[in-house]
Order: C-alpha cells, then sequence, then structure tokens
C-alpha cells in the first residue's frame, strides 16, 4: 500500500495565492473553504500521475468536516485522484479530558498531534509493507514518521521539487 497524507493549509491552500486572489478581487473562498492554489494542485497531479496507486489521506484540520463532504469538495473542485481516508480525531478527543487551565497538565499535550494521529492511522490500516509519505507545512513530525515527511513552504505550497521527493519517497 502507498500513501500520501495531506495537509491542506499551506500545501494545497498557499499564501501567496490568497494574497493573488485579493489582488485581484477574486474571491478566495467558495461553499467548503479557502480556494487552493492551482499550482500546488498540479504538482500533487504530478504525484498521483507518477505513482497512480497511492491513496490519499487527508490529515488537515478540515477533516472534521468529514470524509464524505471532502470527497464531494474534491469532486466539485474537479481535483486530482480521489480522498482514500482521514487520520483519527485523536488531538481533539484527547484535549478534551485534559484541563488546560492548570499548567501542571501541560506536559499532557506534548505528543498530541498529527503525528500521533498519522502513526495511529498507520497501526490499524497501514500493515507492514507500506509505503508513505507526509506532504505538511509543519514540523512537528518526529522519529521514523519525521523520515517520510517532506516540509512544504506555506507560501508556496506543494512545489515540483517537492512532488519529486514525494514520488521518490513511495517508488
Amino acid at each position: 500500500m502507498k500513501i500520501l497524507f495531506l495537509d491542506f493549509d499551506g500545501v494545497l491552500n498557499t499564501n501567496s495565492y490568497q494574497a493573488y486572489l485579493r489582488t485581484h478581487g477574486k474571491p478566495g473562498w467558495d461553499d467548503y473553504g479557502q480556494m487552493f492554489d492551482p499550482k500546488a494542485v498540479e504538482n500533487l497531479k504530478l504525484i498521483l500521475d507518477a505513482i497512480p496507486d497511492v491513496k490519499i489521506v487527508v490529515e488537515s484540520s478540515w477533516k472534521v468536516n468529514g470524509l464524505d463532504e471532502l470527497r464531494l469538495m474534491w469532486k466539485d473542485r474537479n481535483l486530482p485522484g480521489g480522498l482514500y481516508d482521514v487520520t483519527p480525531d485523536i488531538l481533539n478527543e484527547e484535549l478534551l479530558t485534559i484541563d488546560l487551565s492548570d499548567p501542571e497538565n501541560l506536559s499532557k499535550v506534548e505528543g498530541l498531534g498529527k503525528g500521533r494521529e498519522i502513526s495511529t492511522w498507520l497501526r490499524r490500516h497501514g500493515g507492514h509493507d507500506c509505503r508513505y509519505v507526509i506532504l505538511d507545512d509543519v514540523a512537528e513530525f518526529f522519529g521514523e514518521l519525521a523520515r517520510h515527511h517532506i516540509l512544504i513552504d506555506p507560501k508556496l505550497g506543494i512545489t515540483r521539487e517537492d512532488a519529486m521527493k514525494a514520488i521518490s519517497y513511495l517508488k
């Protein structure tokens, strides 16, 4: 199995494209949220064309909308490939049980987040022969996950160079 863990904000939805839209008086949003940068989407398509059996797993905060809604957005926006799954929302589940008003509890938050959600997804679904890459603009991955992470510049989103790295990780 080949998996592309995909964040949206800073990866497909870029600061530079949002600035371009504002400067040119064009809408930056639709019914689903901020519009994705066509250059970043084209570079995502490079990965999907080169690795046609890769499955996209959303690890973005947009996953709170649910997989069905994300798939509908993907179709309506005519985005490449299709969405396979979303990572579990462990961060929110566990944060609900921690009293963050008590400074003693702040250490309990360490280790929560996208890395833990991806690790959990891999444990549940990945199997031993899983090849994967993580495209995210935040460097919050440690250990084994860090070796699979490509840090995306949020101003640019996925670049051609990022796409080539992702392809090499997945081959």
